[in-house]
């Protein structure tokens, strides 16, 4: 399934994360538990949403209320690694990468581009098929009410319904920033989070997730520059060896 953005909007750098969370990082390495991203991380890896006043310069006019910053997306993000269990560095950085790509460094959480397509949204503007299975997992009973009739047909909803149910998933920026990691773990991509099969610090692999695990195009304009959005997001988060 397409989960991609089609926005051609320029990519910012991405950076280092720190965090409200104070948790010990840990050494990095294939299958080592890390610690919580830090702001100061964050920061490094997605620098163009650095700033308290990010928003206030940066946000799209239209969408004013879609863009956040680090500091806030931080906080999201920590909450997601802790309850679905990401721990692997390359993981962490995949994701964050994706995300980051998507949204165009946390700008929007609905696909506006080249047109609004309702449905379609989070940071990761994720699929309307997979916004349903989301907004499913995390509030079964409030999305059988939204979805209604077209439970057993999701891919005939109504635009309206799709509206809906995407709200349900957007309406606070920790289930927003949860899709990524959501998909990750539960979605089409669980094979790369079963097998550990991204390494850390490999772009091939994270190439690889990419287009065969998210589907999503890679090497043609503008998406390209995911390259250039995972360099950051590698080089910024990045663990201390443990004492």
């Amino acid at each position: 399934m397409r989960l991609i953005n089609t926005k051609t909007f320029a990519i910012a750098a991405l950076v280092a994360v720190s965090s409200v969370f104070q948790a010990a990082p840990f050494v990095s390495g294939e299958d080592t538990s890390q610690g919580l991203v830090t702001l100061d991380m964050l920061n490094k890896a997605v620098p163009a949403a650095a700033a308290a006043d990010y928003c206030a310069k940066n946000a799209d006019k239209k969408y004013p209320k879609e863009c956040v910053n680090n500091a806030v997306a931080v906080a999201s993000i920590n909450k997601a690694l802790t309850k679905y269990k990401v721990t692997r560095r390359a993981d962490i950085v995949a994701v964050v990468a994706w995300m980051a790509f998507e949204s165009g460094s946390w700008k929007y959480t609905n696909a506006h581009f080249p047109k609004d397509v309702p449905g379609i949204g989070t940071r990761t503007i994720m699929s309307w098929a997979n916004v349903a299975s989301y907004a499913k997992y995390l509030y079964s009973c409030r999305y059988g009410v939204r979805i209604g009739e077209f439970a057993k047909s999701v891919d005939k909803a109504t635009d309206a319904v799709k509206v809906k149910v995407l709200k349900l998933v957007n309406s606070s920026n920790d289930d927003a920033f949860g899709a990524g990691f959501w998909y990750f773990v539960n979605g089409d991509a669980k094979s790369y989070y079963q097998g550990k099969t991204i390494k850390d610090g490999d772009y091939d692999s994270f190439k690889d997730f990419m287009v065969k695990g998210i589907k999503a195009p890679f090497d043609e304009e503008p998406y390209k520059e995911r390259k250039a959005v995972w360099d950051k997001v590698n080089a910024g988060i990045v663990f201390a060896k443990a004492a």
